[in-house]
């Protein structure tokens, strides 16, 4: 049984890690913020931190490949304004409206994957040409009133239970993608050496478009989300700054920029670190810009630790 523990635990080091902090995190905040532990501050915050942890379990797979995608915060504003201008201004049915916003959403990525994979486009220099693309359509489509308010059944259905079962199953299946599928052990495989990828037969461009349109969906996911939680959608509801967040919950969890490692439940529990974060600081109103300070230092941080591992591996292989 001793075994059998040592073992799970060599090979869940971040998660335990990241479940002890998590933990830490939460008796500190229950002890100095009153009702912190109750139910229903801790189910809003959970529907808080869905949004961020979708788009997270995206960025895994796009960072798992040695890819980037900082276009998701814009992407997920641009297909819920596409989806609420169908569901209002064009009298559409919300049911079609929700997989609007998750098709367009999707679209969007596909656009990312095949520039950068097909095109051999720089990844940072396409999302961010698609961010700016989002963030205009998004403009374009909402006007400056604004887009009407969506009817109040829409927010009911994804209401808090609904938003957290969504975050449970989006994590859940696109994990065991990643690590129990043979297609998430070939992302593993182009992440570590796409070169050796390519000659080993894997069909590398196909599956780096893939990965983007995951990414985009999971951005869709992340907008219908938000889409109930106002009630509408707004060009200004996927700030640039929420990519750091993104990225700081999955560099955090574990995930590689280099890419070939990382998981999604990590990335998740990232996002949990990250929200927490941005609550306490709210809490003891330190200022944005400090916030960010922080958020990316810690990114650095963590790039760095992934980094000296890597070279450690590489050089005990050697």
């Amino acid at each position: 049984m001793s075994a059998k523990l040592k073992r799970f635990a060599s090979n869940n080091k971040t998660l335990l890690i990241m479940l002890g902090v998590i933990a830490v995190v939460f008796i500190i905040l229950s002890l100095t913020v009153p009702n912190f532990a109750t139910p229903r501050n801790l189910t809003n915050l959970l529907q808080q931190i869905a949004p961020i942890a979708v788009m997270a379990c995206g960025a895994t797979y796009v960072l798992v490949i040695g890819g980037m995608d900082i276009s998701n915060p814009a992407v997920m504003a641009a297909s819920a304004v596409v989806g609420v201008y169908y569901m209002t201004t064009l009298g559409g049915n919300l049911i079609v409206g929700t997989f609007v916003i998750i098709l367009t959403a999707s679209l969007l990525g596909l656009i990312n994957g095949f520039a950068i994979a097909k095109l051999k486009m720089v990844p940072m220099v396409v999302t961010l040409s698609m961010m700016t693309i989002g963030t205009g359509l998004a403009t374009i489509l909402s006007g400056t009133r604004g887009l009407p308010i969506l009817p109040p059944s829409f927010s009911t259905f994804f209401n808090k239970t609904t938003v957290i079962i969504i975050l449970l199953l989006v994590t859940i299946v696109l994990d065991f993608i990643l690590t129990g599928t043979k297609f998430g052990r070939k992302l593993y495989y182009i992440g570590n050496n796409a070169r050796t990828a390519r000659v080993s037969g894997i069909d590398s461009e196909n599956l780096t478009m893939l990965t983007y349109v995951i990414s985009g969906l999971c951005a869709g996911i992340a907008g219908v989300i938000n889409t109930a939680s106002i009630a509408t959608a707004r060009a200004n509801m996927g700030p640039q700054s929420q990519i750091l967040d993104i990225i700081s919950a999955a560099v955090i969890g574990g995930v590689s920029p280099n890419g070939g490692t990382g998981r999604v439940r990590d990335a998740v529990l990232g996002a949990f670190l990250i929200v927490g974060l941005n609550n306490v600081m709210n809490l003891l109103a330190v200022s944005d810009y400090y916030t960010t300070l922080i958020k990316g230092g810690i990114i650095i941080g963590a790039m760095g630790i992934s980094s000296y591992r890597q070279q450690q591996a590489l050089k005990k292989g050697a």
